[in-house]
């Protein structure tokens, strides 16, 4: 008996406090000079904001934006231009991949988006994954463009 209640004393001093540290880490938003910090953290060292709820990361000489919502939510975009795709091209990209949808923008140029909810919080991690998803994501929606250009 003695031992049994050693161990689940134990039990509850080990992960208690695994899990409370976990449940405070969550946030419903983040402002927009802590995700420039979180991003920065992460090693990329091109990140501004451009205006509120807009911040830059320039990486390897190419444009994200990451959209601060109101809401807390997250939407990570990324546009290409001088390239020509049909919307028969862009709804084969979002048939065919999961985690972002593209579109031609109104000035036909191609968009990759992808979105983070906020719905029961986000903590660093979670932003730091879907921006390393987001940029798998870009790299192969370039190479689909580039293989469907028709300029």
């Amino acid at each position: 008996m003695k031992i049994r209640i050693i161990s689940m004393l134990t039990a509850i001093f080990l992960f208690a406090p695994i899990y409370l540290f976990a449940e405070s880490t969550l946030m419903n938003k983040y402002s927009d000079s802590k995700l420039i910090q979180i991003m920065k953290d992460e090693g990329y060292s091109a990140v501004k904001s451009l205006k509120k709820g807009v911040v830059r990361i320039k990486i390897e000489g190419r444009t994200y934006l990451l959209f601060n919502k109101s809401d807390g939510d997250l939407q990570a975009y990324y546009a290409i231009g001088d390239v020509k795709l049909s919307y028969e091209d862009i709804n084969q990209w979002n048939k065919n991949k999961r985690l972002s949808r593209a579109y031609l923008d109104s000035d036909k140029d191609p968009v990759l988006e992808s979105d983070l909810l906020s719905n029961g919080g986000l903590n660093e991690k979670h932003i730091t994954e879907f921006f390393r998803i987001f940029k798998i994501s870009v790299k192969d929606f370039r190479k689909f463009v580039l293989e469907h250009d028709k300029s």
